[in-house]
């Protein structure tokens, strides 16, 4: 029987009240209970969260094995930025979750994945069988937290089911589509895809996920219709955007550069409309952060076991971590575990503070007033189960080169790899993709991608300054146009033998939820390399901003150029 199999007829309705009438209390306590309950949930919805704690208190010394009010003190303690906190109670509804109502535990998943417990949230989630009829109205939510907690196969079984049992829109056919892509086959994700977009005409994600594909077949069609949409005068600012980027992605496949082009900056200028970014705070807060960590920052490091040792692969995103993470993964000591949040959740954690997802000019005391020892050892305790018993495991966040002093400082074993690639490509790279709402912000206008490329660059320089020879570099171009080579620097950075072969990037079936899935479906190839070039007309701006790292990273190129092949990707 399945985990949750006993869970399966159990449905949540107006008459449960989050389960404080199954207490086996008196009528009137039952009323009470039920009353309390709906006044802290609607205190929690006014944001008094503090009354609606006060409430929650009293829920938990009636009824302290009912877990929802555990969950709504946590969803408050995190709201208020206290990670321990909201952990703390996070946890306690977890362990009262076995013989809860199937819709409290997927409210229960919803705040372990808020607060990064993924392992445990994973765990939870199990206990509801996706199968049982009673749950059919829980399978979209089931197939959308499946796919959060990266079980795509498990979530493409959910929507599956919810679309034959008559939840079929147009959205969980989009879903169902978007889930198949990682997985495959393709087709099975193209007919998903377009039954969305056929089902709601101007949904603009659906059209713009038909267009990542890169289908010169039918392409001159789907930008018809786009632009027969782009038309409406009533289209949301979120469908306005999809639309721009999927035509660009179009048009720039069938070569009509100008085209795309001006797509792509109404893309832009549509999401940046709805983005809050302020370049001049981010350049303040990476100030911070350098000063903090200058000097003896690393003199002392954390006490931390050193049975296993994770790898940071760091970077811009779509600069070829992902295709050094495949080639990793083709390592028989290496376990590839995806982009994972856990070394910042664990910062949050040990200084029982919430950061916002850019920096802010605060970081720097921040990242100051870390433990090292617990820092390290809740990052290794929270990542044991991913590494699966390899020596190493692969922590693929690009983000984390904000982060590369602090790991250092928590975790001296461990090894950071640092994808650098054209500034312009990289720039372009990140230009040309759209990103989640609120990640990646800088990366919607022209000047303020430059800013980015700069305070980036820099800060790593600063980390490779305080740690020398701790960081290693790899070069996409060299990644890509002589993967052998390099794949032998980083496995000798490792310290690993040298295993032939790895660099069949098609040979590693693992699943991918990156911008880089479809990429990633085809040998290692040199295309993308100067693709910035197509659109230098457009990108003078950024070229101009960027010209003294440019002229460094190419006569840096042109230096490594003239040694020996084998050298050639010098660290």
């Amino acid at each position: 029987m399945p985990l949750g199999a006993s869970n399966g007829a159990r449905r949540t309705d107006a008459t449960d009240c989050a389960g404080f009438l199954i207490d086996p209390v008196s009528a009137m306590q039952q009323l009470d209970l039920a009353s309390i309950w709906e006044k802290a949930v609607a205190l929690f919805q006014q944001r008094r969260f503090g009354d609606a704690e006060a409430l929650c208190a009293q829920l938990i010394q009636h009824a302290p094995d009912q877990p929802m009010a555990y969950t709504m003190l946590s969803r408050t303690c995190h709201a208020a930025g206290l990670t321990r906190e909201a952990t703390h109670n996070a946890y306690q509804a977890a362990t009262r979750a076995l013989n809860a109502p199937a819709a409290e535990i997927l409210e229960i998943v919803h705040v372990l994945v808020d607060v990064g417990e993924h392992h445990l949230a994973y765990a939870t989630l199990g206990l509801v069988d996706p199968e049982h009829p009673a749950n059919a109205d829980l399978r979209i939510e089931l197939g959308r937290l499946y796919s959060t907690l990266e079980d795509q196969p498990r979530a493409l079984r959910c929507l599956q089911l919810a679309r034959a049992n008559g939840f079929d829109t147009p959205s969980v056919a989009h879903m169902q589509g978007t889930v198949q892509g990682f997985i495959g086959p393709i087709d099975a994700s193209v007919a998903a895809l377009e039954e969305a977009v056929a089902g709601a005409p101007h949904y603009g994600h659906a059209h713009w996920s038909c267009a990542q594909f890169g289908r010169k077949e039918g392409a001159p069609e789907r930008i018809a219709r786009m632009r027969e949409v782009l038309k409406a005068p009533d289209l949301s600012n979120d469908d306005l955007t999809y639309l721009h980027y999927g035509l660009f992605k179009e048009l720039d496949t069938l070569g009509r550069t100008d085209e795309a082009w001006a797509s792509l900056m109404a893309g832009a200028q549509a999401r940046r409309g709805v983005t809050d970014h302020d370049p001049a705070r981010e350049t303040a807060a990476i100030d911070a952060l350098i000063a903090a960590t200058s000097g003896r920052f690393l003199d002392a490091c954390g006490d931390v076991p050193r049975d296993v040792t994770p790898v940071f692969v760091v970077g811009m995103p779509r600069t070829g971590t992902t295709l050094l993470e495949r080639i990793l993964g083709n390592h028989p000591q290496i376990k590839t575990c995806g982009e994972l949040n856990d070394f910042r959740q664990q910062m949050q954690w040990v200084n029982n503070q919430r950061l916002s997802l850019t920096l802010d000019p605060d970081i720097g005391k921040y990242v100051a007033r870390l433990d090292p020892t617990l820092l390290g050892r809740r990052y290794l305790a929270k990542t044991e189960w991913v590494a699966d018993g390899r020596a190493f495991y692969v922590d693929k966040h690009p983000m984390n080169f904000q982060w590369c002093g602090a790991i250092l400082k928590a975790l001296p074993h461990a090894k950071i790899i640092h994808l650098r690639r054209h500034p312009l490509d990289s720039c372009f790279s990140n230009l040309k993709e759209l990103f989640a709402h609120k990640y990646y912000p800088y990366s919607y206008a022209l000047d303020e991608l430059a800013t980015h490329y700069r305070n980036y660059a820099r800060l790593m320089r600063h980390w490779h300054a305080i740690a020398p020879g701790r960081i290693l570099d790899v070069r996409y171009e060299y990644l890509a146009s002589q993967p052998d080579i390099e794949a032998r620097r980083v496995q000798a950075y490792l310290g690993l033998p040298h295993v032939e072969g790895v660099t069949n990037i098609l040979a590693n079936k693992s699943v991918t939820t990156t911008a880089s899935t479809l990429q990633l479906r085809q040998p290692i190839h040199t295309r993308n390399v100067g693709g910035w070039r197509r659109y230098a007309t457009g990108m003078a701006p950024v070229q101009a901003l960027l010209s003294d790292l440019v002229r460094a990273y190419e006569a840096e190129t042109a230096e490594a150029d003239e040694l020996p092949l084998a050298a050639a990707g010098g660290a």
